[in-house]
């Protein structure tokens, strides 16, 4: 136990020594991904931002469409001065152009039946470049699309009863599991990437590795160390990563931080937690294996490439398949993406978490056994 302490303690020194390496391990991704999250929120979402609609012949019944939302400004134009108006659209002075068949109001009080192809048209003038005015768009026309529906008379749909059964807080929950395990998985993974080849293959590259092989400790310990140190290292990184994404994705959807957290107990974030410990040593042990075969750091991260687009897709799996069966949950990494996805969607399951827990813990053993064989190998590790 000594010896594996001691091995511990050199990669630590290593990694914490260089301060270069520190901020830009454990800082700068969790804060640059908070900051550009929060711009992107900024820039596609603010709840304060207000359109400016110009309408010619303005009736009672497109007022109302917008109720007491007041981010909508009307203002009325007159019939002959449309490309006046199109041009305000334009330059950004307006954001949308509305004009209303002159018996609007009429016409839905007469049940909108006139035939296919005979109804009077809704014009809407819009600039596509603009973020503004495209948002805009999109609201009048949803707007409108559910007028045309209400006024039919023919058949109604979620008038008095029906609707969307899932709650504003599902629908949060379920967004994140689609985005955010595909997110820690990349994280987790650059994480490893920035730390493992250096620990194994730059120690051969540098020829220091013959040092360490010398001393009076065993290459099981030494491999247990090694990977228990860069677990620590990739596992810290990937939480600095995840705490800037978890705090910023609530303001790129609109929401708040505090409801987020709200949304999850104590006891998911303890299974998350031990999901990516994992998660994290079984990528740590794959590219320890690489890394071992390798003889130097650039061959390393070359050999590496088809496991991270292997992991890539794996971690965009939520968003295409759900598990059907409990035997899904004995593949490796997969079984990490799919317990991450049913925390994030509320809908836990300890049975499932148990699962992967003890199935990785087997591959982690096994893993372990492999790279101690290869450390015993001076073929493999000297490249004779």
């Amino acid at each position: 136990m000594n010896n594996i302490l001691t091995v511990i303690k050199k990669e630590f020194a290593r990694f914490f020594k260089d301060k270069r390496l520190v901020i830009g391990t454990l800082l700068l991704p969790g804060v640059l991904i908070f900051v550009l999250y929060t711009l992107l929120g900024s820039v596609f979402y603010d709840p304060n931002e207000s359109y400016s609609v110009l309408v010619v012949h303005p009736s009672a019944s497109f007022s109302a469409l917008f109720g007491e939302d007041d981010s909508f400004s009307l203002a009325e134009i007159a019939e002959g001065e449309e490309e006046t108006a199109k041009e305000r659209v334009k330059s950004g002075e307006a954001d949308l152009l509305v004009v209303l068949p002159e018996n609007f109001d009429e016409l839905l009080a007469s049940g909108g039946t006139s035939p296919v192809g005979q109804a009077p048209n809704v014009e809407i003038w819009y600039d596509s470049s603009s973020v503004s005015s495209s948002s805009a768009y999109g609201t009048v026309v949803s707007l409108l699309d559910a007028l045309e529906d209400s006024v039919s008379n023919r058949f109604d749909v979620n008038i008095s009863a029906g609707g969307d059964l899932t709650t504003a807080q599902e629908a949060e929950a379920s967004y994140y599991a689609m985005l955010l395990p595909f997110l820690i998985l990349t994280f987790l993974y650059s994480g490893c990437m920035g730390i493992a080849p250096e620990s194994i293959a730059g120690e051969k590259e540098r020829g220091t590795i013959a040092t360490l092989l010398v001393t009076p400790i065993k290459r099981s310990q030494l491999v247990i160390g090694k990977i228990a140190s860069l677990s620590v290292l990739s596992a810290l990184s990937a939480i600095s990563s995840f705490i800037g994404t978890f705090l910023a994705m609530p303001r790129l959807m609109g929401g708040n931080i505090g409801d987020a957290f709200a949304a999850y107990s104590a006891g998911q974030f303890v299974a998350l937690f031990a999901v990516m410990l994992s998660a994290v040593l079984i990528i740590v042990s794959l590219i320890s294996i690489i890394s071992a075969y390798a003889k130097s750091v650039k061959e390393a991260a070359s050999l590496s490439v088809p496991l991270m687009i292997l992991v890539m897709l794996v971690g965009l799996s939520t968003m295409f398949f759900t598990p059907a069966s409990p035997a899904v949950f004995f593949i490796p990494i997969y079984n990490c993406v799919q317990v991450m996805a049913q925390i994030f969607s509320l809908r836990f399951s300890a049975i499932s978490l148990l699962i992967t827990l003890a199935s990785n813990f087997v591959y982690i053993a096994l893993l372990v056994w492999a790279l101690t064989k290869m450390f015993k190998s001076e073929k493999v590790i000297f490249n004779n």
